[in-house]
């Protein structure tokens, strides 16, 4: 796993050149460091056959929500109708970032 960006609320990983299921393995160990921050895994270099492989994020983005913090995934031609509501996904960064800073406004306001 390699981290790409540590910010105060914010961090962004990604996987080095392991498959989606290891990368969960190595991200299962390491997340609860990352209780407090809004996640993005980013898996924009990795070809996503099956929805399947992203559904191993589920009952850690539901935890993670239920924390009050953010956990976008970035990943390229997945059917986002095929996905549960809890997870969510980006094909950008930049849209995964934007996703993030609306969710922020919406807990800054009480939603």
């Amino acid at each position: 796993m390699f981290e790409i960006m540590n910010k105060e609320k914010n961090i962004i990983v990604g996987p080095k050149q392991e498959s989606i299921k290891d990368f969960y393995a190595q991200f299962k160990n390491d997340y609860p460091g990352l209780l407090r921050k809004n996640v993005i895994v980013d898996l924009s270099e990795i070809l996503i056959g099956k929805v399947t492989e992203i559904l191993v994020f589920l009952s850690t983005a539901k935890a993670h929500i239920a924390k009050g913090t953010s956990f976008v995934i970035i990943a390229n031609g997945v059917n986002i109708d095929e996905l549960p509501d809890e997870l969510v996904v980006a094909p950008t960064m930049i849209e995964a970032l934007d996703i993030i800073e609306m969710d922020e406004i919406g807990r800054d306001l009480g939603f």
